[in-house]
């Protein structure tokens, strides 16, 4: 049975949560299975903040386990917050042998080294090291075997964390279980095997090129213009094909067609297009994708 991970990071009620079996015994580090240590040598002292103190003892790669991940399909009212956090480079996904990747799924945790902190600027908290969560003074958590951790499905085979909050100075929040949040800075998204990113919901809604509304059998207005008070152009059912042109703020100037049975359009379908607010001040994103496709 997995432990959700369900207290703030910092508070000393997490201990309590992480952790239903025997604690982990910490194992001597393996340099020639980490991907971290080399790479953390030659990080330069002039990152922003600078780079933390790897734990002293580091566990040898652990493959998360994708039966732990948990919250991969987003519910309806859930607010899934302003992006994700994933690998740069998904090259591997081109490959004919991509399937069997170590990367897929929640994989890529294997071959990162994430530091954590409390706040912005904050406390260091902990790190997120060869597939394990280590909180400072504190046994190593296998992600997805000792704890569930919450993250999104987003790519076709490729999983990732909800960023709720992204500052201009670099430091970003994201959701790591279904109530627990830590904060990380952009310039260390690369002191592991592979470097990360943030990437924002409109980016990778404008990628993938199809969304829908998560709350099905809901009508929702198509504009003219980006603003409530426009010419209502019609109403967009859950039966609709709808195509994301660009983001200005809450809204989306959409391509639509409707209707249609899943991608294929039924005869009699008709294409308009206008704006659709995509985003709500107290709820996020309403919006997702198929990351399988069509």
């Amino acid at each position: 049975m997995f432990t959700v991970l369900a207290a703030s990071l910092g508070t000393p009620s997490v201990q309590a949560a992480l952790l239903s079996n025997s604690p982990l015994e910490r194992q001597p580090v393996d340099t020639a299975q980490s991907p971290v240590l080399p790479l953390l040598t030659q990080a330069t002292q002039s990152l922003a903040p600078a780079v933390p103190p790897l734990p002293a003892d580091i566990p040898n790669i652990f493959q998360p386990v994708s039966s732990g991940i948990v919250g991969l399909y987003p519910e309806p009212e859930q607010n899934i917050g302003v992006g994700h956090l994933r690998p740069r480079d998904l090259d591997f996904f081109e490959s004919s042998d991509w399937v069997e990747s170590p990367l897929r799924g929640a994989g890529w945790l294997s071959e990162v080294a994430i530091p954590l902190y409390e706040t912005p600027g904050g406390r260091h908290w902990g790190w997120i090291v060869n597939g394990w969560l280590i909180p400072n003074g504190y046994e190593p958590i296998a992600i997805g075997r000792d704890a569930s951790f919450t993250m999104l499905h987003t790519f076709y085979d490729l999983f990732s964390f909800p960023v709720l909050e992204i500052r201009p100075d670099g430091w970003f929040q994201f959701q790591y279980s279904s109530a627990g949040t830590v904060w990380a800075h952009t310039s260390q998204l690369g002191l592991g095997d592979i470097e990360l990113m943030v990437e924002t919901w409109e980016q990778r809604f404008l990628d993938v090129g199809w969304v829908f509304f998560r709350t099905q059998g809901a009508a929702y207005a198509l504009r003219s213009q980006p603003d409530t008070s426009q010419t209502l152009v019609s109403s967009v059912g859950s039966d609709s094909f709808i195509v994301p042109l660009k983001f200005e703020g809450d809204w989306m100037q959409v391509r639509v067609t409707q209707p249609v049975n899943g991608c294929n359009f039924l005869p009699g379908a008709q294409t308009q297009e206008g704006w659709m607010r995509w985003r709500l001040p107290d709820q996020g994103p309403r919006i997702w994708y198929s990351p399988k496709g069509c």
